[in-house]
């Protein structure tokens, strides 16, 4: 348990700061009950070989498993809603601290929960992308899902094609994909994460296991910068050398109380 002391002096960092950002990576979701590929019985642990291509490699090398694993993860997605931790950093932006989240996970958690200033390095699960335009657009979750059962109900084995026989046409006549970032292809909006990066005063680092790069060389481009890095996370990451203070926990358990924190050291000195 981290202690009010502890608290406290994050509170007091967040406060002589104005150019806040968030790092953010699968533990915050997992907070939201999204499991992660790392967690026990996950999809690393279940289905070993192929799993370091993520999802879409397990399924192609597991086609007669694809329903069953898609099925899950979609579950998953759907249950899952804004925890603690997403309303905290909405709370820091409405306050003019935090300026931007960047995020590896592509649940359009931080969205909902009403974040303004989201860059999503992986992706958005419900965003389609025209093959022949390349213009973007948000499904509506409840269509989405729709259209995923859709196409699971009739899905012996996972191919590409099939699944997207089943994805909206775009305006322009061009086919359609899921706007999200699979295992070796370009990252995601990593200019607009690397110039925020280098202009933050303070980056918060959330719920990541700082193995999976580009996104885990933003911490070290802020700190080159002159940045105070603060990590929250169950368990030490790849990242908590780099990083000036680190607090052992769950983002939906200490970020809340550092914000409460944050608001009664307002209301000492007037701001609020």
């Amino acid at each position: 348990m981290v202690s009010q002391e502890i608290i406290e002096k994050s509170a007091r960092i967040v406060s002589g700061c104005r150019h806040i950002v968030a790092l953010t990576g699968a533990g915050i979701s997992a907070e939201s009950g999204i499991s992660t590929y790392r967690d026990s019985g996950g999809l690393w642990d279940r289905y070993p070989e192929g799993s370091s291509g993520g999802i879409v490699a397990v399924m192609t090398r597991h086609p007669e498993d694809a329903p069953q694993i898609l099925m899950g993860f979609l579950n998953g997605i759907r249950a899952a809603r804004p925890n603690p931790g997403h309303h905290a950093l909405v709370d820091l932006e409405r306050m003019g601290y935090l300026r931007a989240v960047i995020t590896q996970n592509i649940d359009n958690l931080h969205r909902e929960a009403g974040n303004s200033r989201v860059f999503e390095m992986h992706g958005n699960i419900y965003r389609f992308r025209c093959l022949e335009c390349g213009k973007k657009k948000i499904m509506e979750r409840d269509k989405f899902f729709e259209t995923f059962e859709k196409f699971i109900s009739k899905m012996k084995r996972f191919s590409f094609e099939e699944m997207g026989s089943h994805f909206p046409t775009c305006p322009c006549g061009g086919n359609t994909r899921l706007d999200a970032v699979a295992f070796g292809e370009p990252v995601q909006d990593l200019n607009e994460a690397m110039t925020e990066a280098g202009a933050c005063d303070l980056m918060l680092v959330l719920g990541t296991s700082g193995v999976v790069y580009p996104a885990a060389s933003l911490p070290g481009i802020a700190k080159s910068r002159g940045a105070l890095l603060v990590e929250i996370n169950p368990r030490e990451s790849a990242l908590s050398d780099q990083c000036d203070l680190f607090l052992e926990g769950n983002t939906g358990e200490i970020l809340p109380l550092i914000v409460l924190s944050l608001k009664e050291i307002m209301v000492k000195e007037g701001g609020v």
